[in-house]
């Protein structure tokens, strides 16, 4: 016979839902084979509390304290006993030490020497002149642009204050210039170039100068339109940021002839601001970090 074959349908599936009913209730009320309670072995006192164990930390104890009270009385004794070295037993007969006025000498000798040397070490005279060194990395730098068909790049020197990468710029905190500075960079929001990928900066200058009496570290950099200028300066952990579009980046490398070392030494610092001085260009709001 085919179970699958029923009469009536429904009487099946009433058939069925009762079964399952049984079925689940077998489960909940089905009991474990299994007795997993603690065993009633565990709360008896010579299974939870260890008594040798307990002895023997006991005499342990014991044990270091009377070792304790032996070195004490030693110590007292000592101290009680007057010693030769210590003057207390009367005066002793005799040198002390047969080589001591020899002994004396030597280390008043040692020591004049010793004083000897290290006051010719204070007044010598240094052999390297940093200024030659300066001058000298002045002049092989200037052979070296002369060297360049493009502007020198040379590789940044890693520092732990601040990061080796250019800090984009937001819209609206860079410096802005009477209206020659209101473009944004590619990249930057509200950029509306042609390109929605933004192109890789290059750095064309890395160097360090003199602002208003300050020492800064100055960076610039270009995607080959617009062009951002980084002053840091290390004592006051301080950036200040300019960013310049591409119509005033043209003008002012056609004035110095693609030398980024002539737009270096046009930047000014009014506080807290740095901007280029140019004859079109004014201040007006900076960015410090």
């Amino acid at each position: 016979m085919n179970r699958a074959l029923v009469a009536n349908k429904a009487c099946a599936e009433r058939v069925r839902k009762r079964d399952d009913d049984l079925l689940k209730q077998r489960i909940r009320s089905m009991k474990p084979q299994i007795d997993t309670r603690p065993p009633e072995t565990m709360h008896l006192d010579h299974l939870r509390n260890n008594l040798k164990r307990e002895q023997m930390l006991e005499e342990r104890y014991h044990e270091i304290d009377r070792d304790n009270r032996i070195l004490l009385q030693k110590m007292s004794d000592i101290m009680k006993t007057p010693s030769v070295k210590s003057g207390a037993g009367g005066a002793h007969s005799g040198p002390v030490s047969l080589t001591r006025d020899a002994r004396k000498a030597e280390l008043s000798r040692i020591t004049s020497e010793n004083h000897a040397i290290l006051k010719r070490i204070q007044q010598a005279q240094p052999v390297y002149n940093h200024v030659e060194w300066e001058e000298d990395y002045r002049r092989s730098f200037t052979h070296l642009k002369n060297c360049c068909e493009y502007p020198v790049a040379l590789a940044r020197k890693k520092t732990p204050a601040r990061s080796s990468s250019l800090t984009p710029l937001s819209g609206g905190k860079g410096k802005s210039m009477s209206g020659t500075l209101t473009s944004l960079a590619p990249g930057e929001n509200g950029y509306e170039g042609g390109s929605s990928a933004a192109p890789e900066m290059r750095y064309v200058l890395k160097e360090g100068m003199q602002l208003n009496g300050s020492y800064y570290l100055v960076e610039m950099a270009t995607d080959g339109r617009s062009l951002a200028v980084t002053a840091y300066h290390e004592e006051q952990q301080k950036t200040l940021e300019l960013l310049v579009n591409e119509r005033t980046h043209r003008k002012l490398y056609r004035a110095t002839n693609g030398d980024y070392t002539q737009i270096a030494a046009r930047l000014r610092l009014d506080g807290e601001q740095i901007y280029i001085e140019h004859e079109e260009l004014q201040p007006e709001a900076g960015l410090a970090i």
